[in-house]
Order: C-alpha cells, then structure tokens, then sequence
C-alpha cells in the first residue's frame, strides 16, 4: 500500500517538471525572437551603413533637400537619404525605418582634394611683380605676375632669408572665379530669441529641425554652450567670449569679434569684418566667409590666432575688390584654403594654398604693393587626409567626396 503523501509528492515533482519545462520553452521562445529582433537591426544597421557610404561617394547623385529612397540588398528595408547645405560643407543624412526600429547616420561631409599639381599661391597678373622680403618660405607652385617672384628688401634689412621652391609659371589677369551657393533662408526655420531661453546650454540634434536663434538684443556671447544644428543670427555686431563654447554651429552677423582666449568651432557668415584677437582659435572644420561689393571689408588675425578649415572674402566687381582685406599678423596660422578677392597682408602662415588679388604692406612708414614680408606657405604640414572647404573653380586634380565628422 503506498502512503497519501507518495501521491501528493509524485504530482508536485509532475507540476515542478511542467513549470520547468515551461519556462525552458518560454526562455527559448524569447531567445528566438531576441535572436531576431538582433538580426533585424543587424539588417537595418548594414543597410543604413551601405546607403550612408554610397551616397557619401556619389554626393552628387542626390539634390539638396529632397530625400531619396532605397532598398541597398533589395529586402524589404528601406533607407532614407537627404543632403542639405551646412555651411561651406555637406550633411548628409540616412534613416532606416522596418516594424518600428529606427537607424540613423548624420555626418559632415566635404571634399578631400588632390593638389599635389595645384598651386600652393596665386596672385592676379596685373603686371605688377610679387615680390618677397625678411624670413619668407614658398613651397609648391607659383602662378604669380610674369611667372616670377623677386627679392625686395623692406624697412633698411641688408640681408633676407628667402626659401622658393617648386614652379614659378605666370598667372592669369584674373582669380579663378568660385561657384558658391551660401544663403540661408532663416524663414524656413524655428526661431527662438535668445533672451527667451531659459538655458545656458542649447544643443539641437541634426536629425531634429534646424533651430535659428536671434542675438540681435545682445552685442556679445558669453557663459552660454551652443552646439549642433544651430544657426546664430545678429543684423549688427557680436563678440564671442572664451566664456562661450560653440561647436558645429553657423554664426551669420554683420561684424565678427572672436576674444583672446575662444577656442571653438563654427562656420561664420559676416557682411563687413571679422577679427580674430590674439590667442584665440577656430578648430576644424572652421570657416570664415564674406562676400560685400559696396561696403568695406576686413578680416584679421592678429598674433598667435588659429583657423582650421579656411577664408574666403569674395565679391562680384573690381572696384570692390579694392576695399576688401585680409591681415594675417606673425604667428597666426590658417590651415586650409584662403581665396581672397582683394588685397592680403600675409606675414603668418598658411598651410595649405592662397589665392587673392594682390599683396600689400603697411608699416609705420610706407605703403607697399606686392610684397610679402616673413609669410609662409606650404602644404608640407597640412595632414594627407584634409578635408578642404567645398569649393569649386580652384586648380583641382581629382576630387572625391569624405566624411569629415559624424554626429
């Protein structure tokens, strides 16, 4: 005879088994469909990849604010492709929808440009020779008046220290001519007033619309963080505090003044003048763009002063280009791309290539044409893999789309 207890107990190891069994096919049930879920963002995450590379190799293949769509491996999957103007650069954006998941990739893009044939200066052949004085270095190609530079000795020097190489060949009686399309239509964005803000740090995704705020009540920056998909707007003057920190935004504003001790990143758009005071830098990828006919127009480095991407200082006439200029004092530097129709006083460095109109010289004493006093251009420093402003018209060999950061 077995016991009442034997029964209860056989049933209660059965429920035990039962339950754990259960939850063996309840656990594999949920691994299965882990597994997949994981496999499916596996997909989206290589598709979103193979869109955002093939477009960010065939830019041209898209048109600005107009999103494309494609199935990569021909699955179902389906990626979102828009470029729109930032600046001087290219963003380029990628979503990938499927059952609810989302994929996204954002990044800057701009031109890696071969110029090992292209010169590292052009100067405008007015017939009027450049001429080269103190402790200057050229090293690359020349297109300069007559296809020669001079030695010239400024301020009683008895002796220079001149190093020339590369080609000296004759320029044309005229700058290349750029093809830029700089406009922002600040209509078709959010705009906020900056006193309205309750905040000292504002940061706007680039996958979220594009945010303007108005500084116009203010005329200077100070204690405040912006970054991201953010465009500053002033009609007057404003100065930036190294108290502010800035990173990816444009800045559109009549005068530009960057206080000793900035270190920041931005893309500004001025109409008349932008200084950049002792110490101060702008980091990569940093711009400084001004295009004015009528009125006069400045853009200055003073000492120890730092801009990584480039300057360019443009207009339509020849009269205005006699009102247009770029001081660059000793010990300032500017890696990347200088066009400037008008007159540069280059007495700091560039690393990469300079393009203007005519050189000039100020001392306490004289006035000088065509001369270029302790300046030094050379690409020799800038890294293989800069990325340059998006221009085009420059003396370009090859070209090719590439990321210059992602966010």
């Amino acid at each position: 005879m077995l016991k009442a207890s034997s029964l209860s107990n056989a049933i209660f190891v059965c429920l035990m088994i039962s339950i754990f069994s259960g939850c063996l096919v309840l656990i594999s049930h949920y691994q299965n469909l882990l597994n997949l879920k994981l496999e499916l963002r596996e997909s989206l995450i290589n598709s979103n990849n193979a869109a955002f590379t093939y477009y960010s190799l065939n830019l041209d293949k898209l048109e600005y604010d107009i999103s494309s769509t494609k199935d990569i491996f021909e699955d179902g999957i389906r990626t979102h492709t828009t470029k729109k103007k930032w600046g001087f650069y290219d963003l380029l954006s990628s979503k990938t929808i499927f059952k609810g998941d989302t994929i996204r990739r954002i990044g800057l893009i701009g031109n890696f440009q071969n110029k090992k044939n292209s010169p590292v200066l052009y100067v405008t052949n007015y017939d009027r020779p450049i001429k080269v004085a103190g402790n200057t270095t050229i090293k690359g190609i020349s297109k300069v008046p007559n296809g020669l530079i001079e030695q010239a000795y400024i301020n009683n020097q008895q002796t220079n220290s001149i190093t020339i190489s590369g080609q000296q060949l004759k320029s044309e009686d005229k700058l290349p001519t750029l093809d830029i399309k700089y406009n922002f239509d600040l209509s078709l964005y959010k705009k906020v007033i900056l006193s309205d803000v309750k905040t000292n740090s504002i940061i706007n995704s680039f996958d979220l619309e594009t945010l303007v705020i108005d500084v116009s009540n203010i005329s200077d920056l100070r204690d405040l963080t912006i970054k991201g998909n953010v465009i500053i707007y002033t009609s007057d003057e404003l100065t930036i505090s190294p108290s502010t920190e800035l990173s990816d935004v444009v800045l559109i504003a009549k005068k530009v003044i960057i206080e000793s001790g900035f270190s920041g990143n931005l893309q500004i758009v001025s109409n008349n003048e932008v200084t950049l005071n002792k110490n101060s830098q702008l980091k990569y990828p940093s711009s400084i763009y001004i295009k004015n006919d009528t009125d006069s127009v400045k853009v200055h480095l003073k000492e120890f002063s730092k801009i990584a991407g480039g300057i360019i200082i443009d207009g339509n006439t020849y009269e205005g280009s006699l009102k247009r200029k770029l001081i660059i004092d000793k010990s300032s530097k500017i890696y990347g791309s200088v066009y400037c129709y008008g007159n540069t006083q280059l007495q700091g460095e560039v690393i990469g290539e300079i393009y203007t109109d005519r050189f000039f010289l100020k001392t306490k004493t004289l006035d000088y044409q065509n001369i270029i006093l302790d300046g030094k251009i050379s690409r020799d420093s800038l890294p293989e893999n800069f990325v340059n402003l998006t221009l085009s018209g420059l003396e370009i060999n090859t070209k090719t789309h590439e990321i210059i950061k992602e966010f």
